[in-house]
């Protein structure tokens, strides 16, 4: 049986994501595993237990089952450790001795502050070696100090054994985008600067920073959104189409560059807790990136995101070009909430002459309940690979390192101050109605 020992067990990603994703695995009977719960607090197993049902309740896809909650339940150990101290490392090796654990999957759902002490830590747990490790972003403070981490994991661990994750790489329509643009010929021999005028890709969120000042004071919204989720939707929108998909996203990053930035900061940012009152740290990041190689070179690509905006929702929009002054082609492609594809084209406007009207085909697939009841969420799906062995829905690191590289190399604007709405812009944001998903 695989054992997941979870540091950060107490922590708001494993509470929201990581423990209702592995309840689902629980409940679709689909993986055989064991969790360890690591956490700084004083808990019982029993404590623990009771804290995390509320979230699992909240979150969890499938509807609560309190029977398949409690024989899950029994899968699980809290254990309390003190991450700084290396002493606690001999203990919990004893205890992974006494436990008769063999095949252990590290997840490290922490704070990069805590990267190095931890991996210091599990060189002291023995045959180490032949276990996995799994690395939440922010895979580092800097790109100097992921190069850093990611040098003292491979004194431990082979390449495939370590697993760089990326959830956005997990959801259904992400992946869905290379079946798009692959498997239909109507867009695989159009998908391409002959063809296409622009791409905009926009993630927005509703809420602030809610409880992560001291996190995002670090990061921002560049370094949260843009060098991770964004740039991977950046490169499997416009990879060739290869056997190694790494190699072929980790080519498109060497070729981008951001040609414009602007910068926002939602008001009320600086009297959040643990925000500076002086910060300058952004919310809001909208980037004109360009492909400096064919087929992509004269195509604008479009980003933003941010936070506290009027509504939440990411999506990409393909604009294709207009020859004669019709109405240009679009193709969006909606990741979340709502999932599907939306297609608007051209016809001739009855009973007028030489008249063009727009129409849409508009599909919403997780309006279908059996779409939503069968389709895993993001870190259901990763997690499943990790147990399989699987790098398929992974970053390589020489990705994350480039990306890093790409956003720490930007000159930063002062950041505007925006509320709900964003006045300032570096282009026309194509806004499509829909009808499905209201």
């Amino acid at each position: 049986m695989t054992t997941i020992t979870l540091f950060g067990s107490t922590g708001d990603l494993s509470y929201r994501k990581l423990l209702p994703a592995l309840y689902n695995m629980y409940s679709n009977s689909q993986t055989d595993f064991q969790i360890i719960a690591i956490g700084r607090k004083d808990y019982t197993t029993k404590d623990y237990i009771q804290t995390i049902q509320t979230g699992i309740q909240e979150y969890t896809r499938l509807a609560f089952d309190e029977e398949i909650f409690k024989k899950f339940s029994k899968r699980i150990i809290y254990y309390q450790m003190d991450l700084t101290n290396k002493n606690s490392y001999v203990q919990f090796n004893e205890f992974i001795k006494q436990q008769n654990i063999q095949d252990q999957i590290f997840y490290l759902a922490l704070s990069p502050q805590f990267f190095h002490q931890v991996i210091e830590g599990l060189k002291m747990l023995d045959h180490i070696e032949k276990n996995r490790v799994v690395i939440e972003k922010p895979f580092g403070e800097s790109t100097e100090d992921m190069n850093l981490i990611n040098q003292k994991l491979k004194e431990i661990f082979e390449d495939d054994h370590l697993y760089y994750i990326d959830h956005y790489l997990g959801k259904e329509m992400v992946q869905n985008i290379k079946t798009i643009r692959f498997k239909n010929a109507l867009f695989k021999s159009n998908w391409n600067q002959d063809m296409i005028e622009s791409i905009q890709i926009s993630a927005l969120e509703k809420d602030g920073i809610l409880n992560r000042g001291a996190y995002y004071e670090k990061s921002g919204a560049l370094k949260d959104m843009v060098q991770n989720h964004i740039f991977q939707i950046v490169t499997i929108l416009t990879m060739e189409e290869q056997k190694n998909q790494h190699e072929a996203q980790l080519d498109i990053l060497h070729h981008l560059h951001v040609e414009k930035m602007i910068l926002g900061q939602y008001k009320g940012y600086k009297q959040e807790k643990n925000v500076s009152p002086d910060s300058t740290t952004e919310t809001y990041a909208e980037l004109e990136c360009r492909i400096q190689k064919k087929p992509w070179e004269n195509v604008p690509i479009f980003i933003r995101t941010g936070k506290k905006l009027n509504r939440r929702e990411i999506y990409v929009v393909i604009k294709f070009r207009s020859f004669d002054g019709s109405p240009n082609n679009l193709l969006e492609i909606k990741i979340q909430p709502t999932e599907g594809v939306y297609l608007q084209f051209n016809i001739k406007k009855p009973q007028e002459k030489n008249e063009i009207q727009t129409v849409k085909m508009d599909f919403c697939q997780s309006c279908l309940e059996v779409n939503r009841i069968n389709t895993p969420q993001a870190y259901e799906r990763l997690l499943k690979e990790v147990i399989r062995n699987s790098h398929e829905y992974f970053s390589s690191f020489e990705e994350i390192l480039t990306s890093s590289r790409l956003i720490e190399e930007i000159e930063k604007p002062e950041p505007f101050i925006y509320e709900n709405q964003i006045e300032n812009s570096l282009t026309d944001w194509i806004e499509i109605p829909h009808t499905l998903d209201k």
